[in-house]
């Protein structure tokens, strides 16, 4: 890949991700199709309950009728519902935690395809937040000169003439409280900037990095004496 072309930030083009995405849902379609499948039986076995005599009145009006194997039949189907339904109803807490693992496979592969891509377009991230802090002072600048004009006609003249046009809440840098300041503020503490690229009475709104502790190893003299160097 050229250093012109995107990077994409589809998960879905990762193999491992599309793959592990298309099991769950099929997980899940096999979820809704036991689910449907229980409901079915369920609603045939109670029919079925509901039309059918007790066995022995069954078997009499077969054997009246001249068909001793129609009750037995109709039991034998009965039966193959009720094991239907015991069939899907182990089957269904089953689809319930692989679909649960699945969902655990698919987030991981989610976060670790997001850190990759957010690393992959820090540098692209970067850049765009140092040229929008780039044109914002340029701005600024064109905002202070606006204002400026503005300010000399009414010192000149005592009276106010020319509409002012500032750009929303972004204010001026020359605020240090300002959003517009605010914003450079944030892009040093968070290493955007450097303190140094900051207006001069910005900077000691940034912190200072502290250098880290000294610390102190000890050494053991041929006395035996502890001793502590830096």
């Amino acid at each position: 890949m050229t250093s012109t072309q995107q990077k994409s930030t589809n998960l879905n083009d990762d193999p491992r991700f599309s793959s592990a995405t298309a099991l769950l849902e099929k997980l899940k379609a096999d979820l809704m199709a036991v689910e449907k499948q229980i409901d079915e039986n369920l609603s045939a076995l109670s029919a079925a309950s509901a039309a059918r005599r007790n066995r022995i009145e069954e078997q009499a009006h077969a054997m009246l009728a001249g068909q001793p194997d129609a009750a037995l039949n109709a039991s034998v189907e009965a039966a193959r519902i009720r094991a239907d339904i015991e069939a899907a109803q182990l089957k269904r807490p089953a689809l319930h935690r692989a679909i649960e693992l699945q969902r655990q496979v698919v987030e991981q592969l989610r976060g670790e395809l997001h850190a990759k891509i957010c690393r992959d377009l820090a540098p692209k991230h970067v850049g765009l937040v140092r040229e929008i802090a780039t044109r914002l002072i340029d701005l600024d600048a064109a905002l202070m000169a606006e204002r400026d004009l503005r300010e000399e006609i009414f010192h000149g003249t005592g009276l106010h003439g020319l509409t002012p046009m500032m750009v929303g809440n972004l204010g001026l840098l020359r605020d240090e409280y300002s959003g517009s300041a605010y914003y450079l503020i944030e892009c040093a503490k968070i290493g955007y900037l450097k303190k140094s690229e900051l207006p001069e009475h910005l900077r000691g709104r940034v912190p200072s990095q502290d250098p880290a502790p000294t610390v102190q190893k000890r050494q053991v003299d041929p006395d035996g004496w502890l001793h502590a160097t830096a």
